[in-house]
């Protein structure tokens, strides 16, 4: 069960060696409801194929509804720029606000946007969170993300807009695209 294996997993002191006759691909989800089969199969995915095995399912959610007002504020006025938007793009806690569609290669992200309102992300635990979560995003997943805050936007949303556009423009000119999938 899912008790067991996170005993398994948390408990070492030095390092966890997985030895399995069976490979995760092996493991039927669609024969069993048991939260520990989905857990172990993951494990076994992230042991095997390293931490880039946790994204391999992304996806994004067309129907998925906004945090907050302000969200919705920015994608309505991104939107009127003509860009292509798609919310709620990831997996699990990895998800990205807004992922920006290229549009000359409309299978590929050009830049992931994070809306962060200044009460959720004012103490300074919520703000180490982001900023490794980040990182991972970037550094193992290939993304580039850009904030947008809600001071700022409330501010200026013209500029903060402006700020977007050109973080697209940088992106296209590095190549720095992220294929995308539907759920």
């Amino acid at each position: 069960g899912e008790r067991r294996l996170n005993v398994a997993v948390t408990r070492a002191r030095r390092a966890v060696k997985l030895v399995a006759s069976i490979e995760p691909e092996d493991i039927d989800l669609s024969r069993t409801q048991s939260l520990g089969a989905r857990l172990l199969k993951s494990y076994m995915k992230v042991a095997r194929d390293g931490v880039n095995a946790l994204y391999e399912d992304e996806k994004y959610n067309p129907e998925a509804e906004f945090d907050s007002p302000f969200e919705e504020s920015v994608y309505e006025a991104l939107s009127q720029r003509g860009l292509i938007l798609h919310k709620q793009v990831g997996v699990s806690q990895y998800r990205i606000d807004f992922g920006v569609v290229d549009p000359d290669q409309p299978g590929r992200y050009l830049l992931g946007i994070e809306c962060d309102g200044a009460t959720y992300h004012s103490t300074p635990t919520a703000r180490d969170r982001d900023r490794l979560r980040q990182q991972l995003l970037e550094n193992k997943f290939g993304w580039r993300i850009h904030r947008i805050w809600s001071r700022d936007w409330i501010d200026s949303p013209s500029r903060e807009i402006e700020k977007v556009l050109v973080a697209i423009d940088e992106s296209k000119k590095l190549r720095h695209i992220k294929p995308l999938k539907k759920n």
